[in-house]
């Protein structure tokens, strides 16, 4: 049977900490008021660049090869990630947060797979802050999770029990039933948006509903080098 490799990385736990290290390229996002929302502080988002997604995440394929689940998700609760001593000491870096998901529906499941949860808890974008300030951070076409809002989210349990994202590109904005519309990096898009990668499920199910994005993963086929976990 072909299963999810379980050697990864949470890519956005891993951004924030290289972030920290100055080993992502950043660029610093100015918000209009009340864009933002969510539960950053200030009106400006620090958008890394790249992250470190141990698997892909990108196309249909990967999501059938290496996802357990895909389901609709809403945030629950979140909870601050303390920044490390020497940060602390530095006076700047990386706060992290983890948020708490509840599994509204799923929408897709890999064959023998592990019975979804009702709900999970993940590390996800937190924020940088230097001296008394702060900004949220947040991957570069990814969203940041925030309370309020409704996301698509491909998951895969670990060899631990705990359950991850697929990948940064695993996550795609859900509100108003529209794929595309909500929240990422840290701003509210009203209307879905362009500048996808081709051929990723991003691109293909932008502006469409979880119905067309289950009948798009049930006509992909896993990889053929995929192996159990």
């Amino acid at each position: 049977m072909t299963g999810a490799v379980r050697r990864r990385r949470t890519p956005l736990l891993w951004a924030g900490t290289a972030l920290a290290a100055g080993a992502v390229a950043t660029a610093v996002v100015v918000l209009a008021d009340g864009e933002g929302g969510g539960t950053g502080d200030g009106s400006e988002v620090t958008v890394g660049s790249e992250a470190d997604d141990a698997l892909p995440s990108v196309t249909s394929t990967d999501w059938v090869t290496h996802a357990d689940q895909v389901a609709v998700v809403r945030p629950t609760g979140e909870k601050e990630i303390p920044a490390s001593a020497e940060e602390k000491e530095a006076g700047e870096g990386y706060i992290g947060r983890s948020a708490t998901l509840s599994l509204e529906r799923v929408l897709w499941s890999r064959a023998g797979a592990p019975a979804a949860p009702e709900s999970v808890t993940l590390d996800v974008a937190g924020w940088t802050f230097k001296g008394e300030e702060r900004h949220k951070f947040a991957l570069r076409d990814a969203p940041r999770i925030e309370i309020g809002h409704t996301y698509i989210v491909a998951l895969a349990r670990e060899d631990d029990g705990s359950w991850s994202t697929l990948g940064s590109s695993g996550m795609l904005p859900y509100d108003g039933g529209t794929i595309g519309t909500g929240e990422s990096e840290g701003t509210i898009h009203s209307a879905p948006s362009g500048d996808h990668v081709e051929g990723s499920v991003e691109e293909q199910m932008t502006g469409k509903t979880e119905r067309e994005l289950t009948e798009l993963l049930r006509k992909a086929r896993p990889a053929p080098a995929a192996t159990t976990g």
